[in-house]
C-alpha cells in the first residue's frame, strides 16, 4: 500500500513539474544573436525564416550567412522552430531531405546555448539563437522572439532581469 501511494505521489509530482516546465518554455524569450563585430542587420520573421531554411544565404555585405541551430531536442530549438518556421524540428525532416538533393544542407547544429554563443561570437557571418537569459557580452541581440511576437534587439535586462 505504501509503495503504491509513493508511486502515485511521484507520478503526480512529475506531472506537475512537466506542466510547469512547459509553461515556462512557452513563455521563454529567445534572443537572435550575432557576433559583437557583426554589422547591424534589420530582421523580421520572414527574413529569419529564410535564413534558417537556407533560402537566403548572403548578408547584405555579400558574406555567406552561417546560421547555427541548437540540437533538435533542445527546448529552445523547438520553440524557435515553432515561432519562426511554424514547424517542429521533426516536421522539417522532409524539407531538409528534399533540399539535400539540391545541394542545400541544414544549418550547423550544436548541443548547448554556450556552444551556440561561442560559434556565433567567433564569426561576423554567423547567426544563432539562445534564451534571452543566456546572452552575454560576447554577442549582440538583433531580435527577440517573445510569446507576443518579435521585438528589435537591445538591452537584454528587459527580458531577463538578472542581466
Amino acid at each position: 500500500m505504501a509503495k503504491t501511494l509513493c508511486r502515485w505521489l511521484w507520478m503526480a509530482l512529475i506531472l506537475v513539474w512537466a506542466n510547469a516546465l512547459a509553461d515556462v518554455t512557452e513563455q521563454a524569450v529567445i534572443a537572435v544573436i550575432v557576433a559583437q563585430n557583426a554589422p547591424g542587420q534589420a530582421l523580421d520573421k520572414k527574413a529569419l525564416d529564410h535564413i534558417f531554411l537556407r533560402k537566403t544565404t548572403l548578408w547584405a555585405n555579400g558574406e555567406t550567412i552561417r546560421p547555427v541551430n541548437l540540437s533538435g531536442t533542445h527546448p529552445v530549438r523547438r520553440l524557435f522552430s515553432e515561432r519562426v518556421v511554424g514547424l517542429e524540428p521533426e516536421e522539417l525532416e522532409d524539407y531538409w531531405n528534399d533540399q539535400y538533393f539540391h545541394g542545400v544542407f541544414p544549418p550547423y547544429a550544436v548541443d548547448s546555448e554556450e556552444a551556440a554563443i561561442r560559434y556565433v561570437s567567433e564569426s561576423a557571418a554567423a547567426i544563432g539563437y539562445v534564451s534571452a537569459c543566456a546572452v552575454d557580452g560576447r554577442v549582440k541581440v538583433l531580435l527577440y522572439l517573445t510569446p507576443a511576437g518579435f521585438a528589435q534587439g537591445g538591452n537584454t535586462s528587459h527580458y531577463c532581469p538578472q542581466h
